[in-house]
């Protein structure tokens, strides 16, 4: 199969086009720079010139491709709507030419949608936290869900907030560059904030199963643990050997800024339908705690 691929340099799409080159399938990967099409080459992956905003570019290789996989999307977090409304048109350029195609579109999504799930594990049709600052990025996974009304099969994953392994993401880097920098671990107030975590192999094997599953359509929650982020804080705490310490609301907000809202909440989801449906076992390469303390990220730190 011939699959195109945007963010294929990125965490978890680089992972995925690893996976599946692996399987034999022909990738072409997006590339917005020298460097990007550089590490492209060197892993066997044809670079497609271009970024998010080249919608010419986009079109044509999503028509010569016979699936499509997008997890490029803007991390800045100055202009999240802007991120959002780009995703969408990026979205629509792809739809336009694969409709009728009944071609695969699976969509990287996030769990930051839902806000604060409360204490239970979210499903695929908990509602979603009118309160969320991200709110408008669900809309376009209903943007999604409607696909197949027109002869696409379209798959949302909602990736947890704390996918990791490798050394890699976004969030644990944040915890770990935070504690350095304090000396201390961190966590708000009693720290019972639970937050799903998936290891990046595991969610690309997820991507995976929903391309080469062929009644594969719908959204899907990617999680395969919850942890709180005061026994995260400790294990960072343990891998630094600093401690870990509670903080208030008000000097958390001042620390972590922006990240402020993902790191004060429960937002936890269940995979159960993923199981069901897509037959996904979570290997469970690590448990986040333990890749922090004894992992890749430990290894990182040397």
């Amino acid at each position: 199969m011939n699959v195109f691929i945007t963010g294929a340099t990125g965490f978890v799409g680089s992972v995925i086009a690893e996976k599946l080159k692996g399987k034999g399938h022909k990738i072409a990967g997006l590339a917005r720079n020298d460097d990007s099409e550089k590490a492209l080459n060197a892993k066997g992956i044809s670079p497609v010139r271009g970024d998010l905003g080249d919608p010419d570019v986009l079109k044509r290789s999503a028509r010569e491709a016979d699936a499509v996989i997008h997890t490029a999307f803007s991390h800045g977090f100055d202009d999240y709507d802007d991120a959002v409304r780009l995703d969408r048109t990026v979205i629509e350029s792809f739809a336009e030419v694969l409709k009728q195609t009944n071609k695969p579109l699976i969509v990287t999504s996030s769990s930051a949608v839902l806000g604060e799930t409360g204490r239970a594990e979210a499903d695929e049709d908990h509602a979603f936290d009118r309160n969320s600052t991200r709110l408008l990025r669900g809309e376009v996974e209903r943007d999604v869900l409607r696909l197949p009304q027109i002869g696409i099969r379209a798959v949302v994953l909602r990736l947890p907030l704390f996918v990791y392994g490798r050394g890699g993401s976004s969030f644990l880097p944040f915890l770990i560059n935070q504690a350095k920098a304090e000396n201390s671990a961190n966590y708000i107030e009693t720290g019972s904030q639970r937050v799903s975590a998936v290891h990046v192999e595991d969610a690309a094997d997820l991507y995976l199963l929903a391309l080469e599953t062929s009644t594969a359509k719908g959204l899907f929650n990617v999680s395969a643990e919850t942890v709180s982020m005061k026994d995260l804080a400790e294990a960072i705490a343990r891998m630094l050997n600093i401690e870990g310490k509670s903080i208030s609301e008000e000097k958390a907000r001042k620390q972590f800024g922006k990240m402020f809202e993902f790191l004060s909440v429960n937002n936890q989801m269940t995979s159960e339908k993923a199981v069901r449906e897509l037959r996904w076992v979570p290997n469970s390469y690590h448990s986040i705690i333990d890749d922090v303390e004894n992992g890749s990220y430990r290894r990182s730190m040397k």
